[in-house]
């Protein structure tokens, strides 16, 4: 059975970067404004299909994040500094979308 993986440190890498380091040891690196384009709320996905229901062009790039929290032991919130921070990315979620750093 595969053992559940939980975030180890959330490091911020620059004003619009941060990285995540997990209990299996990879290391995940997540730009706010992609984290933001990928934002699972109802107001930003179609409940139904999934398909984006936001422009992304509109998302600014030079986004930046008030702050990041957990929520339980299963997610993150991030408090962008402009458009939608409803969306709770659950950790399979950030698992499927960020970018492995390579050893």
């Amino acid at each position: 059975m595969k053992r559940p993986v939980f975030i180890r440190e959330i490091k911020q890498v620059d004003n619009h970067t941060f990285c995540i380091v997990w209990t299996d040891d990879k290391v995940q690196f997540f730009r706010l404004n992609g984290l933001q384009q990928e934002c699972p709320c109802a107001r930003c996905r179609d409940e139904k299909t999934g398909a984006k229901q936001i422009d992304v062009s509109s998302l600014k790039e030079d986004v930046k994040a008030r702050s990041i929290r957990s929520v339980g032991r299963y997610a993150l919130q991030v408090q962008f500094t402009s458009g939608c921070s409803a969306g709770i990315y659950s950790f399979d979620h950030l698992r499927q979308i960020g970018r492995f750093h390579e050893n």
